[in-house]
């Protein structure tokens, strides 16, 4: 019989299992749940979630203490095309300089990726991967940048390395490690990569400011793909408006600061 039922007045029932086991599983629901809220809930109601000016990676002590970085390269070639492998190189040089300098404002000891790689297939990269289809990647636990050469155009590559380096810079500076509620998910990995490439076009404002705003033009209007593949990378990266955008900031503002994306909200590192 389904629905309510009337109770007739007789001797108490003995209770059935349901209602003897019961008030055990609810009990046993309200501290799994209790535990789940303290672990996520509290966290966004503390403000201590990624999304919130207090969380610890949006609090890190390198966006108020560090100032514009200096983003001059005066060894780069004059002919970006001419010699990519002296191009990147070069800006190598000039990134260490710069991360090196701007850390210490912060009194962070930089470190020095353990090893650059410009390589010439995905698979020589230091770190091994299943997906192959990609420009540059960072190694965290060797601290290896790689960047695949490829094509006869600097710039991209050039962004590139400048992304991955910035990958170095959380990783050495601990804003890598801040990760919260979120780690290892696809929102956690939007805001890392979409921080990356906001540092990137701050160190490379000043030595390409041209060619940076043509590529960020071309990441805003996006490829228009809609397979799997660029689903899966919006997801993982952020899309190409996003990304323009916090390239703009990056441009534009100079400074870590300007590349807070932990403190953004969820709509910013779509």
């Amino acid at each position: 019989m389904v629905g309510p039922r009337d109770w007739e007045a007789r001797e108490p029932r003995r209770p059935g299992m349901v209602r003897r086991v019961l008030p055990t599983l609810l009990a046993f629901a309200v501290i799994v749940g209790g535990l789940a809220y303290l672990g996520g809930d509290l966290r966004e109601l503390l403000g201590t979630a990624p999304g919130s000016p207090l969380s610890a990676a949006a609090k890190h002590r390198l966006y108020e203490e560090t100032g514009p970085v200096d983003g001059r390269c005066g060894t780069l070639p004059k002919d970006l095309d001419a010699d990519v492998t002296a191009s990147l190189r070069a800006l190598t040089g000039c990134l260490e300089r710069m991360w090196a300098a701007t850390l210490a404002r912060a009194d962070i000891d930089y470190e020095p990726p353990g090893e650059v790689r410009l390589v010439a297939a995905p698979e020589e990269a230091a770190c091994g991967i299943d997906d192959y289809d990609w420009a540059g990647i960072y190694c965290p636990e060797p601290r290896v940048v790689n960047v695949l050469v490829e094509g006869e155009r600097a710039f991209p590559m050039m962004f590139t390395l400048a992304h991955e380096y910035a990958h170095h810079v959380q990783e050495v500076s601990g804003i890598a490690d801040q990760r919260g509620s979120e780690a290892f998910d696809e929102a956690w990995s939007r805001r890392l990569e979409l921080q990356a490439d906001c540092l990137a076009a701050v160190t490379l404002r000043n030595a390409a400011p041209r060619r940076l705003e043509n590529l960020r033009r071309l990441a805003g209007r996006g490829s228009g793909a809609e397979d799997g593949a660029e689903a899966g990378y919006r997801q993982s990266h952020g899309s190409g408006a996003s990304s323009a955008e916090w390239m703009r900031r990056g441009q534009e503002g100079g400074t870590v600061g300007s590349c807070n994306t932990w403190g953004a909200p969820a709509e910013q590192v779509s």
